[in-house]
């Protein structure tokens, strides 16, 4: 038997008339041409016109005189050898008829042509697919190109017909059904550029709507979910409704999902179905569902979104703040957003935005409620005005222990008396958490730093640090407990317990992301003070450049650390750029308790540069605030060393005698201000041209136990400086260097992250051995470089002019220079050789 073209005419036009892939006609036509028929699958998705195809293939075979059985159930299935069986939607099949078909195509007495979905779930379908390929390749439909379509339409296509297929093309995603369907609405006019394809759209979507309504539930729910937002319904592991969804004809493979079909499930969208997709956590974009809603607010959408961000505040405050932004579109509660929108946006660092939203809710009628007072508070803390957090609980009176925990840190900063007895109608804490312990903690501790008779402060503090950090609140208050902590250590001249307390509050993301540049901020002073710029560098270098804007008291901060860094390590030509920069932090910040460190930094900078008049009316307000508080002297002592260095900076004994006294009052009451009274009167000798080496070594070594070694290495060099004995000026000059190490010795520092940067540049050791020059004479080199004298390159590296001129003569004889132009110029070049070596370190010194 064959089955020729002139035999299927009655077929033929029926088959023409459906859109098929080019490749899938090709194998019809030869299919047509075979002497006999052979096992055929025609394998297409839900609409893509498998049935047609067999229909025709049955006709064919009919009017080539062929008895095709078309088999619906097992009592059809023919007994007799050499039959024909034709079987559409076999996947609908059970296993038993299935192998029945399986056992007589293996045994040569049936042939079978069957019809089927793509990836069957039933195994005795795929093996019986599987043997029926053996045959012949099967014929695929389900998925057209334009290249289809177009030859399909038979004639050349003008531009504008292309462009119109390409139009319809991109809307159906070249899905078999839809795409003959929009032909089908677009009819014969192809196509004159005037085709009412928002008509064909809305057609498509009621069709693409009742297909959808005809799914089994799950399937409909996820199909839909899948349009609204792919992303998470691929999260939600809908593997297996990816593959029903293009079995059905509405997905591609692998989930994607097409254009119109997104438009149709967009468009027909209730808040009820959006609600029950967003419980399921099929549907999670926050800009998806306030896009659906299109306007419409439903409170459940709202809260749902709500509680979502409040699940996300901790662990991804932007997420949170999306979401809240669509719980506020989709109709939530004026009173229920404020304070959340507030979280949000403190917790990725935009101080005003939050202190926007928390001052929308101190403008209601009702009460605020402690935790929008602690925002308050918080914000005009990071704003640089702490005063004014503390009006905040003033005005609003805090109720619970943990927010007047608050108060006190605001108040006591600032110089307002003790709010403690103030009146409340809160009842106590009676369960303690360690977020209530931490306040206690810091409470009592930060009250003690205040009393010259406690001395337990210290350890309180660093227990209200660890337990904060435990508690895991990332809520906002005006000071961390950690840089409290730090800074009473810092006042104790404890520096190493301020670097452990901040180290160990950095490694447990103390107070949430919000915290991260300002904890880091204070490392990077406490490296300034030890002695260790590279970690200073690398923590001041990631704040800086982790995109994230900097609060006005941060910013005070971290130009303390960038000038305290130049000052100590720089050249001098370099401190006076930086003080340009660096006041106009000054001006935008009010001083409080917590920044008299950075100000001594500013005014010993000031001072240095000759403009300390730009810091002396914020060094009176300093004084102000310390007499406000009764003059403690924990807080005091290194305010009044700073004043007391400016002062031998600008060569005022009228000033340093002040200050020098103010140390002396205080060092009853304070270890660290009798040991830097003791200082003051050794400086205060050197400076009158009094040299006594063993107490001006005495006094440089007892002000770098205490966290200043780069004073004490500055009193050993004064005394060098006025000494004229050699032996003095040797012994002097080594403790300076001694106490001012070289960085070059250090192992190299890898810079912490906010979130993530890699690691700071450090010199390699076992390079530096291979160079020209020593690194003592580098340092040599680059100073001669810059015209230094012999005086001035002795004062900037702690040696002798005597010294420094020996350095040079060897210099000379090791690279061979004949003059002093040609000393220059391999100097140049020999700098130059060790600056392309990954060994390369500027070191700048002062």
């Amino acid at each position: 038997m064959s089955i020729s073209k002139t035999t299927t005419e009655a077929a033929h036009g029926d088959l023409e008339a459906l859109l098929l892939p080019r490749g899938a006609r090709a194998l019809l036509d030869a299919y047509t041409d075979t002497p006999a028929p052979l096992p055929l699958a025609v394998i297409g998705t839900a609409g893509s016109g498998k049935s047609r195809v067999l229909r025709h293939v049955f006709a064919a075979l009919r009017a080539a005189d062929a008895s095709p059985v078309v088999l619906t159930h097992a009592a059809d299935l023919p007994t007799d050898d050499g039959a024909i069986v034709l079987v559409d939607d076999a996947h609908l099949l059970d296993d038993a008829v299935l192998s029945q078909l399986s056992e007589r195509l293996h045994a040569g007495t049936a042939t079978v042509l069957l019809s089927t979905r793509p990836d069957p779930a039933s195994l005795v379908l795929r093996a019986l697919l599987d043997d029926i390929e053996r045959h012949q390749p099967p014929v695929l439909l389900g998925h057209v190109s334009v290249a289809d379509v177009l030859a399909h339409l038979g004639t050349a296509p003008s531009t504008a017909c292309r462009d119109c297929v390409s139009t319809l093309f991109t809307a159906t995603g070249g899905l078999a059904w839809l795409t003959a369907e929009a032909l089908a609405l677009h009819g014969d006019a192809f196509c004159d550029g005037r085709c009412d394809r928002e008509e064909i759209t809305r057609s498509l979507h009621d069709m693409i709507s009742h297909r959808i309504d005809s799914l089994e539930p799950s399937l409909r729910l996820a199909v839909e979910a899948l349009c609204l937002d792919e992303r998470s319904a691929l999260d939600a592991a809908l593997g297996a409704a990816c593959a029903a969804g293009y079995d059905a004809g509405l997905l591609q493979r692998g989930g994607r999902t097409v254009p119109v079909v997104r438009e149709a499930v967009r468009a027909r969208v209730t808040p009820d179905r959006l609600l029950a997709l967003y419980s399921a956590r099929m549907v999670k974009d926050a800009s998806s569902v306030q896009a659906l809603l299109g306007g419409v607010t439903d409170a459940r959408v709202a809260a749902a979104l709500l509680a979502d961000g409040d699940r996300e505040l901790s662990r991804d405050p932007r997420r949170a703040a999306e979401l809240f932004d669509a719980a506020d579109r989709a109709g939530a509660s004026p009173r229920d957003l404020p304070l959340r929108r507030a979280r949000a946006a403190w917790a990725v660092g935009d101080v005003d935005a939050a202190g926007a939203f928390v001052d929308a809710l101190l403008a209601a009628p009702d009460a605020p409620g402690d935790e929008a007072l602690d925002m308050a508070a918080a914000v005009w803390a990071m704003r640089g005005d702490i005063s004014l957090g503390a009006q905040v609980y003033a005005g609003g009176v805090p109720e619970t222990a943990e927010s007047r925990a608050k108060w006190l840190v605001a108040a006591v900063a600032s110089g307002h008396p003790d709010p403690a007895d103030a009146p409340v109608g809160a009842p106590a804490r009676s369960i303690p958490t360690a977020h209530g312990v931490s306040l206690d903690l810091l409470s009592r501790g930060l009250r003690s730093s205040l009393d010259a008779t406690e001395r337990d402060g210290l350890q309180d503090l660093v227990r209200a640090s660890e337990m904060y950090t435990a508690s895991g609140s990332d809520a906002p208050l005006p000071e961390l407990p950690a840089v409290i902590a730090a800074l009473v250590a810092l006042h104790l001249g404890e520096a190493a317990v301020a670097q452990r307390v901040l180290d160990a509050a950095i490694d447990g993301a103390q107070g949430g992301p919000w915290a991260a540049p300002r904890l880091l901020l204070w490392r990077a002073w406490v490296a300034v003070q030890c002695e260790h710029a590279a970690e200073a560098e690398a923590a001041l270098r990631a704040v800086t450049t982790s995109g994230r804007p900097l609060a006005a008291r941060d910013r005070l901060l971290a130009d303390a650390v960038e000038l305290g860094l130049v000052r100590r390590n720089g050249q001098p030509s370099e401190l006076p750029p930086v003080w340009q920069r660096a006041q106009q932090s000054l001006l935008r910040a009010q001083i409080d308790l917590f920044t008299l460190v950075p100000l001594g930094e500013f005014a010993v900078s000031a001072a240095k540069v000759g403009e300390f008049s730009a810091v002396r009316s914020q060094v009176e307000q300093a004084e102000r605030l310390l007499a406000d508080l009764g003059h403690p002297a924990l807080w005091a002592a290194s305010l009044q060393w700073s004043a007391l260095h400016a002062s031998i900076l600008l060569g005022s004994p009228e000033e340093l005698t002040v200050h020098a006294r103010a140390l002396r009052a205080a060092a009853e009451r304070s270890p660290l201000a009798a040991r830097l009274a003791r200082a003051g009167r050794v400086w205060t000798d050197v400076l009158t041209g009094v040299v006594d080496a063993d107490a001006i070594e005495e006094a440089a070594t007892g002000l770098a136990k205490c966290g200043f070694a780069w004073d004490g290495a500055r009193l050993a060099s004064h005394g060098a400086n006025k000494s004229d004995d050699r032996r003095v000026i040797a012994r002097l000059l080594a403790c300076a260097r001694q106490l001012h190490p070289r960085e070059r010795a250090e192992a190299p520092v890898a810079a912490p992250t906010i979130p993530e940067t890699g690691p700071v540049a450090m010199p390699s050791r076992s390079a530096e051995n291979h160079s020209a020059l020593s690194e003592r004479e580098r340092e040599v080199a680059a100073l001669v470089l810059q015209g230094k004298t012999y005086a001035e390159i002795g004062e900037a590296i702690f040696i002798s002019p005597r010294t420094a001129e020996h350095h040079i003569a060897r210099i000379r004889r090791r690279l061979g220079a004949t003059s002093r132009s040609d000393l220059m110029t391999r100097l140049r070049m020999a700098l130059d050789d060790d600056a392309r070596t990954p060994v390369a370190l500027t070191e700048r010194v002062g």
